[in-house]
């Protein structure tokens, strides 16, 4: 679904059998620099309505044949048309006809004779609120969606074999995904609320120009909220998914480790080049590694991206260095950043899924836990940690040949 282009392209429907009044509002709507549609009965209206919806509904009520409130059930009776905000134009001024009108369905009430300045600003007004309405129906879209795509996720994990370990990550994920689902919904809520009272404002006749300038502003930064932790919960899910990938598929050849390492390496250098980092890389230049290629380079990858976002500020430049060689039948990685190392208490619980001392700058927490679960499970191999706070961190990675 998308918005409404702008009010002043705005498609309106008007629908009057007066022949001047009709033409009257057409003609004024129309040097507004909107699309205006006249009917001249309430058949007509219908069928133009049904054909193709408009954004807004000018509609009188006394018709011969069929009347404005009868048009205005069958428009909300409608799928097609249930949601198109209905003004009432009429020459009737009766406290009963307004509540039937608005009891119909109806948004607005305009007693005839009316001044255009007061036709167009309720329609402007209205054109707005209905942009809005369909922005905060994409974003519950958009909602559903995320957590629709969750949740096909947590299935492929229950399902996958080779990936059985990592059921206790269905509570993590709740937990990491309700802060920006909780921050949506409270955002949604908050608007849906001022909706309702600039609506009660406006329908007792006691709104002023700062009341909808403040609710404006007020769904404009409610709306971006939403958007930007949807956002956010949607990347969350991308990175959960990764996690549950089977590892199995990965292509198994014989490479050289240095080489290879250093091809990891040259693929990283715009994110080291941004603080001026360096790594060094130590080891028999002919030592081969029979093994997963891919799961070797994402290893890399997670640590040189873990040193940058938590090791060093981001003013600082750092150096890291890898280190390998052979022992027996394994092969030893010695992957060391200078640092600032991790908290003693902190020391146990980095390898597990969504633990991170960076929440609120972006971090998700599954980087170490994806080194952990593809050193473990596809290669075999261990991985230990060692750091001390001011100094820099350690990982030592054994791998069978």
């Amino acid at each position: 679904m998308s918005d409404i282009k702008t009010t002043h392209k705005a498609d309106i429907l008007v629908v009057d059998d007066t022949t001047a009044n009709l033409q009257l509002l057409v003609n004024m709507l129309t040097q507004k620099g909107y699309k205006v549609r006249p009917a001249i009965n309430g058949k007509l209206a219908l069928s133009s309505a049904q054909t193709a919806p408009p954004d807004l509904i000018l509609l009188d009520i006394i018709m011969p044949h069929m009347d404005g409130y009868q048009v205005c059930e069958h428009l909300k009776a409608d799928e097609r048309t249930r949601d198109i905000p209905i003004i009432f134009i009429s020459a009737i001024n009766e406290v009963l006809d307004k509540v039937k009108a608005f009891t119909l369905g109806g948004v607005d009430y305009i007693t005839k004779p009316f001044q255009f300045e007061e036709v167009w600003v309720r329609v402007e007004t209205h054109l707005t609120l209905r942009n809005l309405q369909i922005s905060f129906k994409e974003k519950n879209e958009l909602l559903e969606k995320t957590l629709q795509q969750l949740q096909d996720a947590q299935k492929h994990l229950i399902q996958s074999e080779k990936m059985a370990a990592l059921g206790n990550l269905v509570a993590g994920v709740a937990h990491e995904i309700n802060t920006p689902v909780g921050i949506s919904v409270t955002a949604a809520s908050t608007l849906a609320e001022d909706t309702k009272e600039f609506s009660r404002i406006y329908k007792s006749n006691q709104m002023k120009r700062t009341d909808l300038e403040t609710f404006l502003d007020t769904a404009i930064e409610s709306s971006s909220m939403i958007l930007a932790n949807l956002r956010r919960a949607a990347d969350l899910i991308v990175s959960f998914k990764q996690v549950a990938v089977d590892q199995s598929s990965d292509f198994q050849r014989r490479f050289k480790v240095k080489e290879y390492l250093e091809e990891v390496i040259l693929s990283l250098t715009g994110q080291l080049k941004k603080n001026k980092h360096t790594v060094t890389i130590e080891g028999d230049e002919q030592l081969t590694l029979d093994s997963y290629p891919g799961a070797l380079s994402q290893i890399i990858t997670n640590l040189v991206m873990n040193s940058l976002t938590h090791a060093y500020e981001k003013e600082n430049s750092g150096h890291i260095k890898i280190e390998f060689h052979r022992l027996g039948d394994m092969v030893i990685f010695q992957y060391t950043d200078d640092g600032k190392g991790i908290a003693s208490e902190n020391m146990s619980k980095i390898f597990e899924p969504f633990f991170t001392t960076n929440r609120f700058q972006g971090s998700t927490g599954l980087g170490l836990y994806i080194i952990y679960n593809l050193v473990t499970q596809q290669l075999r191999g261990t991985v230990e940690c060692e750091s001390e706070v001011g100094v820099g961190t350690k990982f030592v990675i054994q791998l069978p040949i």
